[in-house]
């Protein structure tokens, strides 16, 4: 079946994704009990496979987005809970290739560094925004995924063109456009 189905959902672990061959929008679906037990096992088994080739860095490149579940009923906003903030923490210690892989215009990499970096959230009815509390702090977490995740591409023989695109889009998605350090 082609990837360009929309109405085509397949749910699959890290073995089913090894053997998928297609592009895809990929949903890294986290549960509140897996976030709760720090369990970030799971969650790295699939995160490997989609950079586990040269192939498939390149065929989800810009396709992932997360899911956590679970918090539905939790008022706070994610970056507003301990436990998904240590959770994140965590797994991207061990995985950082989240700048590659996160899918644009989503929100998912203003959401990841809301996660990782201390914020304030500002609340108005209907709607909320998200206030970065140090631009050092965001800037050195964002340089550390970039420089950590330069062995992928070293080893992949990634083009300075596709790393420099990648790394563009990424900044451009967390500032909204606006150059940063202004």
């Amino acid at each position: 079946m082609p990837s360009s189905n929309p109405d085509l959902l397949i749910l699959t672990d890290a073995e089913g994704l090894a053997n998928f061959t297609e592009s895809a929008l990929l949903v890294l679906q986290l549960s509140r009990s897996e976030v709760e037990a720090g369990n970030v096992a799971s969650a790295l088994e699939r995160l490997h496979v989609v950079a586990e080739t040269r192939e498939s860095a390149l065929r989800y490149r810009e396709s992932l987005v997360f899911n956590v579940s679970g918090y539905e009923a939790d008022r706070r906003e994610l970056a507003e809970i301990p436990e998904v903030r240590r959770f994140f923490a965590r797994l991207t210690q061990e995985w950082p290739h989240w700048l590659w892989f996160l899918h644009r215009q989503v929100g998912a990499i203003p959401l990841l560094f809301a996660l990782l970096c201390q914020v304030k959230i500002h609340r108005t009815p209907g709607a909320f925004g998200t206030e970065f509390l140090d631009r050092e702090e965001l800037g050195a977490k964002m340089a550390d995924l970039f420089n950590r995740g330069n062995a992928m591409f070293t080893a992949y023989g990634m083009s300075s063109g596709e790393i420099s695109a990648s790394a563009q889009s990424a900044v451009a998605e967390l500032t909204g456009g606006m150059p940063y350090g202004n």
